[in-house]
């Protein structure tokens, strides 16, 4: 009997993949903090993300925003059993204020809905596209999130599966 696939059993594959196939991760010490099924939450040390003026640099807090979406989409796809090729295929961010401690990458999922019609497209065409939100968090100012804590840092992105080949 298989044993159900839990939000943190999920996570580790993502972990995994990270060590595997994406270097800069470990370059950046970024980590998958937690994930809830509904929020993933990747850090990463200031230190080997550290820029001139002692803040984070800007291509760190670039790179973590992006794989806290791309994330949220692997775990999902991983959730649903789905063999895909995942890539980001735009994105913008908006810096808002410096980054003096730990990075905190922050993705909520989308909406039951939203994740259906990606799904759906992607069974049907054999790709699918989906826009996310992440938003990074200075540890330095706030240990813990809460809905009045402002971000340093808003990215939106456009991600998409394809069929693997």
């Amino acid at each position: 009997m298989n044993t159900p696939l839990t939000p943190e059993k999920i996570s580790e594959k993502l972990k995994q993949f990270f060590l595997d196939h994406l270097p800069i991760t470990q370059f950046m010490g970024l980590e998958v903090e937690s994930y809830d099924g509904d929020t993933l939450i990747l850090t990463a040390p200031l230190e080997p993300n550290i820029n001139d003026k002692q803040t984070a640099f800007g291509g760190s807090l670039y790179n973590a925003a992006v794989m806290a979406c791309w994330g949220m989409i692997y775990l999902k796809t991983q959730e649903e059993d789905i063999k895909c090729n995942q890539v980001v295929a735009e994105g913008s961010m908006k810096y808002i204020a410096p980054v003096n401690g730990r990075i905190r990458a922050i993705c909520h999922a989308p909406s039951e809905e939203e994740l259906a019609a990606f799904f759906e497209s992607f069974n049907q065409k054999g790709r699918a596209k989906i826009t996310l939100e992440s938003a990074i968090y200075d540890d330095a100012c706030v240990m813990k999130i809460d809905p009045e804590t402002k971000p340093s840092v808003k990215f939106s992105g456009l991600y998409a599966i394809l069929k693997a080949d």
